[in-house]
């Protein structure tokens, strides 16, 4: 791989991490106040609950009425981006000198 497709790679990989946090957050703001009849709030909830799902089943015996699914999801993702994103765009950076 190329420092060019490693670098348009990050690039891609950083905007999608960052959409799937926008997701996350709409997810949680919107099972606060949202209304589960508009067209938005269920193409939110379509979009993250299959994400949610796996962590939910880790969580299902965790004490309280908190869901930690989606800040483990955050968490998740924020590693991801921070751990790919960065390694491929120093390789990419390294490669170009």
């Amino acid at each position: 791989m190329g420092p060019a497709v490693a670098d348009g790679l990050a690039a891609v990989l950083n905007m999608f991490f960052n959409m799937i946090q926008l997701l996350v957050l709409a997810s949680v703001i919107v099972s606060w106040v949202g209304d589960r009849s508009n067209v938005i709030v269920q193409m939110i909830f379509n979009i993250t609950e299959p994400i949610y799902r796996p962590i939910r089943r880790l969580t299902a015996n965790f004490p309280g009425p908190f869901d930690w699914a989606p800040m483990i999801v955050l968490a998740i993702i924020i590693f991801l981006e921070r751990f790919l994103v960065q390694a491929l765009t120093s390789y990419a950076r390294s490669g170009m000198s």
